[in-house]
C-alpha cells in the first residue's frame, strides 16, 4: 500500500502504527517524526507564515477566506508521482490544514481514485478513534497502540477528581487574542482543572481583552497554534505591550504558562497525550512530576 498523508497528525498517527514505510508523500509542515522529514513534500502554504507576526497572518488568512481561496495548494504532478493507493486528509480546520475541495480537486486529476479518509476529531477520544479508522483502512489493527495511550490517560485520570481545581485560561493565538476548543478543554478538565473560556468539542473563536479580564482565571497557557516553543515566547514577548496583562491574577502569580504547541496541543495526534500530562504536570506539581517533554513548556516570569 502507498500511503499520502496530507495533515501532520496523519503522519504523526501513521508512523504511531508503524506505517511509516509504506508513506510516500507529505505535507510542508510533517515534521514528525525526523524520518517523515525525508519524504516527497506535495504541498505548499500560499503565504511564508514564518517571516509573519501573528496580525500579519490572521489578516492574510481573513483575506484569502473573503476571496474563497485555499491556504494550501497540492503539488498536482509530485501528488501523480506518488501514486497513492490511500490519502489521509481532514476536515476540521481550513485554516490549519489542506481544504476538502483542495484534496478532491488534485484527486479528480489522478488516473486513478485511491481511497480518501478524512479526519475530523473534535474530542481526545475522537483522536483514538481516527486512529483506529486509519489503521483499519491501511488492514491493520491499532488495538495494541491505542491501549498504552489509554493506559497514560488513566494515570492522569484521578487529577478530575481532586476538590481543588484551579481555573485556567487556553489561548490558542495572541494577536488578536483567540480562545481554543475542541479537544483541549476535555484535556484541561483530565489534567485537573476548570477551563473557563472554552467549551469542549466547539470550534476555537475570537476573545475580548474585557471577557478574558472578566473571567481572570487563575493559570493562563499560551498555547498558539502551530508554533512552537521558542516562537510561541517571541511572540508573547513581542504582543505583551498590546494589553494589560500585569492586572491578571495569572500574571501576578507568576502563572502563565508558554507550551510547544505545535508538538503538543495544535495536532490531533498521539502527542496529545504528552500533552496531557504536561498539563497535569503544571496545575498538580504535587501529585504529577517529570511527567512533560523536557523543554516542552516554560513559566513566565516578572
Amino acid at each position: 500500500m502507498r500511503i499520502v498523508s496530507l495533515l501532520p497528525s496523519a503522519t504523526e498517527i501513521l508512523f504511531a502504527l508503524g506505517l511509516g514505510d509504506k508513506v510516500v508523500g507529505v505535507t510542508h509542515e510533517c515534521d514528525y517524526p525526523s524520518e517523515a522529514r525525508s519524504l516527497p513534500v506535495l504541498t505548499q502554504c500560499v503565504f511564508d507564515s514564518e517571516k509573519m507576526t501573528q496580525e500579519e497572518i490572521d489578516t492574510e488568512v481573513k483575506r484569502l477566506a473573503t476571496a474563497g481561496e485555499s491556504l494550501y495548494r497540492i503539488n498536482d504532478q509530485l501528488l501523480s508521482e506518488a501514486d497513492p493507493d490511500l490519502i489521509v486528509t481532514q476536515d476540521l480546520c481550513h485554516v490549519c490544514a489542506i481544504t476538502p475541495g483542495e484534496v478532491q480537486r488534485a484527486v479528480d486529476l489522478l488516473g486513478k481514485k485511491p481511497e480518501i479518509v478524512s479526519l475530523s476529531p473534535k474530542l481526545l477520544e475522537d483522536v483514538f478513534a481516527d486512529m483506529d479508522t486509519v489503521a483499519r483502512s491501511a488492514g491493520m489493527d491499532a488495538d495494541g497502540v491505542i491501549q498504552k495511550l489509554h493506559a497514560r490517560v488513566r494515570r492522569i485520570a484521578p487529577a478530575a477528581t481532586l476538590c481543588e481545581k484551579p481555573t485556567v485560561g487556553c489561548l490558542e493565538w495572541l494577536e488578536p487574542l483567540w480562545r481554543t476548543g475542541h479537544w483541549i478543554p476535555g484535556m484541561v478538565q483530565l489534567a485537573g482543572a476548570e477551563e473557563v473560556l472554552a467549551e469542549g468539542g466547539k470550534p476555537s473563536r475570537g476573545l475580548s481583552w474585557e471577557e478574558l479580564q472578566s473571567k481572570n482565571p487563575d493559570i493562563i497557557i499560551l498555547m498558539p497554534c502551530g508554533y512552537n516553543l521558542g516562537r510561541a515566547r517571541e511572540e508573547f514577548f513581542r504582543v505583551r505591550r498590546s494589553y494589560p496583562w500585569e492586572n491578571l491574577r495569572a500574571y501576578q502569580n507568576q502563572a502563565i504558562f508558554v507550551v510547544d504547541a505545535n508538538s503538543y496541543f495544535s495536532r490531533s495526534g498521539p502527542r496529545l497525550v504528552d500533552g496531557l500530562e504536561m498539563l497535569a504536570e503544571i496545575f498538580h506539581p504535587e501529585y504529577f512530576a517529570n511527567l512533560a517533554p523536557l523543554h516542552s513548556y516554560v513559566r513566565f516570569t516578572v
